[in-house]
């Protein structure tokens, strides 16, 4: 059992590193961040580590919480439970189309997890989690452009053991987490996991009563640990996960005209002929926008998120003496039904029910050699096989039609001095105003009356991607001397997708494509939709630049050199290069290639390139590693969403350049004060042709669709971002032993919305801290809260859906605080 032993003794390392005494006494953090056993200092990487120690007494529950301790890392939540979007450094994409990949990958015990709604779970039984800043896509791979996320469960044990825990925290929050291991023969072992997760919603929908943003996770892991010999193992792990939960409201920061006519109506509103008047609304209840955090929502129907996945994987390791045989097979299948109420009103305008389903692939292998050499390599491959269906529907509901004449009313004030008015609110009813809409039609052998925006039409899409991708890639370290470490790493990656799709449009009104039709539009000025074509199917035979199929190949590579300036002081250079293979836009937004402006189904790769500088110091009771870096993306695949669909584009450059310092120091035994803090300075170096927002009256004044972001900062990237932690474990009695912990986040002021004339910023100074005790025969206490003072902040604002002149936005979780207790045996 010589390979467990190690990996006990790798994991009792991590364990101690937690804790500033452990460290000093000369214990390190081991990490695998080059997919080889190497300690934290020594690593030329810049990876921030979380264990198991620090998850459990921060009250860590799932990735989301992550972000409170590494300051690099960013995860918003979306509409729902499986629109989620890491960023690192702040880079990453991903989020709200199955078939854009994340720049972030994300990878549980070796096997790489496609989409982020299935790595946002309730983490394992873990042992550590890293966070690697930067390109990663020598080692790890073709959507790690921005960085990964690598985390690493416990493994069977050869001796009885596990963990009960259970915990109860306000919003009727109840958490239920164990896990089982030992031996079933002298070369075989197990464990079982499982936990629950369930909690009250903190938004309330006026309308229902309801409860939105609340919790409903369930999950179960199963492992086996197979060593039969001292040179050959195999671990075997299945899981299964599922969510079922309502989530995830949305406030109103602004409520335009478009969005006060659904409501209370529109007051001194200016005619062309000068003259103001007064639009009446439907009056319905909409979001109040004074007091975006008391966190209520008014919507017609509830948002459900239903996730189910589950999957299998095998690792085998055979040690050869002087090298080391790796092979990791997995296959993952997830499923993912949701229904937005996606006008985010109470009238019921529009649903939009999507259905996800993911079947993956993949194998690794790789062969390293092993044991103290002044040369050391590494050398494998990676093979991924993905089928992504999705269907993604967009329905008028019964109030749809009353609405959108209402907002013809408005958008026509201006345009129309006088009109017969018709309708709910004595609105407008678009083609239905004899003044000179409804004729256009009726010449075009059209009768609109009691036919447009009619409740279940709308857009119907269904899309298929099967996307095949492979990878070789190798590695080398040379200790020139013994200061002297040159490194070098190479990669070629080939990607492959091929997509068939169709979007079926079955409303009235949007299939008026003609050019007198399109001349009554606009007319009236109405363009707080979105009217796509009739039906959209790819690929289109007629078009050579639309076959539906997008192939790449890359070469990326690492060149590193390192180098001990003084006995524990070891600086490095990097020079990285990583790669995002192209993607596809599957929705309905989704429209043939046009040569002119570069927009279509599809966006090219990204390719990014990285120089870093970074000096990590060891001392008595701590250390200090810092890390400067210059870090572009060309080809950024950007998905702005225009508040009626998203424009997926490629921008010419962006970049940010920046430092990071992480820091521990025990300046006594009892005591561990860790600081980390991030300073970006991110930019669109080239962007020509970026997508209109409805705010951006600058830019996009006379209607048009694309503006030049060149030379500006990328919203949403906070300029600096610092953690703070202090624990103090103390020895209460012989048996007894007791910790306080203390973190503070803070997160500078920053734009939500890109290039707007309104005030939309978010500024993070957000309280966690804990008390626990922990007695010698295994039962432990733990007192928790989160966001103690209750700082309020917008996750991400957005333009609201078919009400142009109003914005959106995700309100952070407000205070959290429980009780958890804890028997380890």
């Amino acid at each position: 059992m010589a390979k467990s032993k190690l990996l006990l003794g790798t994991s009792a390392l991590i364990a101690a590193a937690t804790s500033a005494p452990a460290f000093a006494q000369g214990d390190e953090i081991i990490v695998t961040a080059t997919k080889r056993p190497q300690t934290l200092q020594e690593v030329p990487v810049a990876v921030s580590v979380v264990d198991q120690s620090v998850v459990e007494k921060a009250q860590i529950n799932d990735l989301l919480d992550l972000q409170t301790v590494v300051p690099s890392l960013r995860i918003g939540q979306l509409q729902n439970s499986s629109q989620t979007n890491f960023t690192i450094r702040g880079f990453g994409n991903g989020a709200n189309n199955p078939g854009i990949e994340p720049s972030v990958g994300v990878f549980i015990d070796g096997v790489y997890r496609s989409r982020s709604s299935s790595a946002i779970l309730d983490l394992p039984t873990m042992e550590r989690v890293e966070v690697l800043r930067g390109p990663q896509s020598t080692l790890f791979g073709k959507n790690t452009s921005a960085g990964a996320i690598s985390i690493t469960t416990q493994q069977p044990q050869f001796d009885w053991g596990g963990s009960v825990e259970a915990t109860y925290g306000n919003f009727t929050n109840v958490i239920f987490k164990g896990t089982l291991t030992g031996p079933i023969t002298d070369t075989l072992a197990f464990r079982i996991s499982g936990n629950t997760n369930n909690r009250e919603g903190y938004y309330t929908n006026v309308v229902t009563g309801q409860d939105q943003n609340e919790r409903g996770r369930y999950a179960i892991r199963g492992q086996l640990l197979w060593e039969p010999s001292d040179y050959l193992s195999f671990r075997a792990i299945a899981d299964y996960n599922r969510i079922d939960e309502n989530c995830c409201g949305a406030v109103q920061l602004l409520n335009g005209p478009n969005t006060l006519v659904i409501g209370p109506g529109v007051v001194d509103a200016p005619r062309l002929d000068g003259v103001r008047v007064t639009v009446p609304g439907l009056g319905f209840p909409i979001g109040d926008d004074s007091d975006p955090f008391a966190r209520e929502v008014a919507l017609d129907t509830e948002t459900s998120n239903r996730l189910e996945g589950y999957g299998a994987s095998i690792q085998a390791d055979w040690d050869l003496e002087t090298m080391q045989l790796t092979s990791i097979t997995s296959y993952r299948e997830q499923t993912d039904d949701s229904n937005t109420d996606v006008d985010f009103s109470a009238a019921d305008v529009a649903q939009n029910p999507q259905q996800r389903q993911f079947e993956t692939f993949t194998q690794e292998v790789r062969l390293a050699s092993t044991g103290a050499n002044r040369f050391n390599w590494l050398i494998g491959g990676f093979y991924f096989d993905e089928t992504v269906e999705f269907d993604r529907d967009v329905v008028f509901g019964a109030d749809g039609r009353d609405v959108v004449n209402t907002l013809g009313a408005v958008a026509s004030v201006g345009e129309i001095i006088e009109t017969t008015a018709s309708g709910p609110g004595s609105a407008i009813a678009l083609g239905e105003s004899p003044a000179f809409f409804a004729p256009q039609l009726i010449s075009l052998g059209f009768d609109p009356i009691g036919s447009l925006f009619a409740e279940g039409s709308g857009v119907f899409g269904e899309y298929v991607m099967d996307n095949r991708s492979f990878s070789i890639f190798g590695t080398v370290d040379f200790e020139v001397t013994d200061r002297l470490t040159l490194s070098g790493g190479v990669s070629y990656v080939n990607d492959r997708k091929e997509v068939v799709g169709t979007s079926t449009l079955n409303e009235a009104f949007s299939l008026l494509a003609t050019t007198d039709a399109q001349l009554a539009i606009d007319a009236v000025g109405f363009d707080a939709l979105q009217f796509f074509e009739p039906q959209v199917n790819f690929p289109d035979p007629s078009n050579p630049l639309d076959d539906g199929i997008v192939q790449d190949d890359a070469i990326t590579y690492t060149t590193r050199i390192g180098y001990e300036l003084f006995d524990a002081v070891n600086a490095y250079f990097t020079y990285a290069t990583g790669w995002k293979a192209g993607a596809f836009n599957l929705s309905s937004d989704s429209q043939p290639p046009d040569p002119v402006t570069g927009f279509g189904r599809s966006s090219e790769p990204e390719d990014v390139r990285l120089f870093e500088l970074g000096v990590k110091a060891r001392f008595n009771g701590g250390y200090v590693n810092v890390a400067l870096f210059d870090q572009k993306i060309e080809g950024f695949q950007s998905n702005i969403f225009t508040g009626s669909g998203f424009n997926l584009a490629n921008a010419g450059e962006q970049s940010v350049r920046g430092f990071e310092v992480d820091a521990l120091y025990s300046p006594i035994d009892a005591l561990a004060l860790t600081f980390a803090a991030t300073y970006l300075d991110p930019k669109f170096d080239s962007f020509t042709m970026a997508g209109c927002t409805p705010f951006d009256v600058a830019n996009c004044g006379n209607d048009e669709d694309f503006r030049d972001l060149s030379g500006t900062r990328v919203p949403g990237i906070h300029p600096l971002s610092v953690t703070t932690t202090a624990t103090y474990t103390a020895d209460l009695t012989d048996a007894l032993a007791g910790f306080a912990r203390l973190e503070y986040l803070h997160e500078t002021r920053t734009s939500l919305i890109e290039n707007i004339p309104l005030s939309f910023t978010r500024d993070v100074k957000q309280v966690n801290a804990s008390v626990g005790f922990e007695h010698e025969n295994g039962f432990e206490l733990l007192f928790w809260g989160r966001n103690l003072t209750d700082n309020e902040y917008i996750i991400q604002g957005f333009p609201t859906v078919i009400q142009e002149g109003s914005v959106s936005g995700y309100a952070n979780a407000p205070r959290t605080y429980g009780v958890t207790i804890r028997k380890k045996f």
